[in-house]
């Protein structure tokens, strides 16, 4: 196949091109309640085509080889369209050229698995959470996703690199007769399926949650001093930070941009902010991204100090920036965008005993339930948390929504713990593409003055 890409490469004489083909195979199976509403095994593959020509960009997409002369014509076509318009010429930094081979050799690969045994696991953990009373309904998802990707650029670049991704995630919903709560479950992430076996604990523990859950209280609004749990940490740092650290999200942003200068401060000294595609067994786990750049730790903050972002080729020239790896594409009909790979917090040195302890009165609010941003403003929803009283937990609580500043917040964190520890299932919308290679984390963190609702 790189052959067959060279080839058809040389067809273009441009002034930077490359293609990406990509074979996708797609196992979905669910189950809601006892119903199996859903079992597939879908593979696609094709081909994708960018160009640079007169100060502009074009791409295409296309599954058969011999519509590859068309789709460099209308790309060259677009591109000098697009280039009419722009106000600066559009250029890529280059990366050295590489020629590699990546394959994958997880402990137990999920391609020797049969379907009918996937189908097993998830049914008998999905019995294990119907068992319970007050338990209404599941929605339990088993997701993989194989990829065999082949590129070549004009840089001279050459690459076959393998991927894969296996985990089960849902939802747990419980009722009385009066309200329900559900609650996300999460078994897996990388290319091994072992990570999901013998994960019974994670199913029950979360299955009795959601019924406790039923009695518990909802929380007082008000601000509060917070102890997060690693899940909220991963969410809100990806989330709220994360996405203004994608440059071509804050490249034409002349706002976020002042806020965000390189070497500004913009958090307490003990923040350290961190996004590493090296992190092999987490979901944001890659070797070169899909523009042929090797994946790297790119230091975001540190010590409370703005130190970098992450690039494209062609942000990393128009912002003068380095290179980190990190355009990535979810299939072959797209054209990569920026990304965050594994992002986290960086630990520190407090115990969690030590971080409770040291709150008189506030709130453990732990795993995420969705939330939303607007410029600098965020709120997310958690699944449950604790009354902290005396540096002790006290009852369960639900309905917890917490909001803020960004920039505020980034100030207000006064306690980091030393327990990192990531999600297990990744999931990123950008750009109309939902992106499973998305990894997150961080320890056990206090903030203060967070708005609880």
């Amino acid at each position: 196949m790189i052959e067959t890409l060279k080839k058809g490469l040389s067809m273009c004489q441009e002034e930077y091109a490359d293609i990406r083909h990509e074979t996708d195979e797609i196992i979905l199976i669910n189950l809601k309640g006892k119903k199996l509403n859903t079992i597939s095994d879908s593979t696609t593959s094709g081909f994708h085509l960018r160009i640079l020509s007169g100060g502009g960009e074009g791409s295409n997409s296309f599954s058969d080889i011999k519509d590859m002369p068309q789709a460099i014509k209308e790309s060259v076509a677009a591109a000098k369209i697009g280039g009419k318009y722009t106000t600066k010429p559009i250029a890529f930094k280059q990366a050295p050229p590489v020629k590699d081979k990546v394959t994958i050799s997880p402990e137990e690969d999920p391609r020797k698995v049969p379907l009918e045994e996937k189908l097993s696991l998830l049914k008998h953990y999905n019995d294990l959470i119907l068992k319970y009373n007050k338990i209404q309904s599941t929605d339990l998802y088993y997701k993989e996703w194989v990829k065999h990707k082949y590129f070549v650029n004009s840089f001279g670049t050459e690459l076959d690199q393998e991927q894969l991704i296996c985990y089960i995630s849902g939802e747990i919903i419980a009722g009385d007769g009066t309200h329900t709560e559900n609650v996300r479950v999460e078994a897996g992430g990388y290319d091994s399926f072992s990570k999901i076996r013998n994960r019974e604990d994670v199913f029950e523990r979360k299955a009795k949650l959601a019924i406790d859950l039923l009695k518990a209280p909802k929380v007082t609004p008000g601000t509060y001093r917070v102890l997060l749990n690693q899940s909220m940490v991963g969410v809100f740092i990806h989330e709220a930070f994360g996405h203004f650290s994608e440059a071509d999200i804050i490249k034409d942003n002349p706002g976020i941009l002042e806020k965000l200068k390189l070497d500004t401060k913009i958090g307490g000294s003990l923040l350290t902010v961190i996004d590493d595609a090296t992190l092999y067994g987490h979901p944001g786990f890659w070797v070169y991204d899909d523009e042929g750049v090797k994946g790297r730790e790119t230091i975001l903050i540190k010590d409370g100090w703005l130190r970098g972002r992450m690039h494209s080729m062609e942000t990393a020239q128009a912002m003068e920036g380095e290179l980190t790896g990190n355009n990535i594409a979810v299939g072959w009909k797209y054209t990569p965008i920026v990304r965050m790979s594994n992002i986290y917090i960086k630990p520190g040195e407090k115990s969690f005993d030590e971080l409770l302890s040291s709150i008189d009165k506030g709130l453990y609010i732990c795993d995420a339930k969705g939330g939303q941003t607007m410029g600098d403003q965020f709120s997310f929803g958690a699944q449950y948390g604790y009354e902290i009283k005396d540096g002790k937990l006290g009852k369960l609580l639900r309905g917890i929504n917490m909001s803020g500043n960004l920039f505020t917040t980034l100030k207000n964190i006064i306690a980091i713990g030393n327990d990192l520890k990531f999600s297990e299932s990744g999931g990123c919308g950008k750009g109309g593409q939902t992106n499973l290679q998305s990894g997150l984390g961080g320890p056990h963190t206090i903030i203060d003055d967070i708005v609880i609702g």
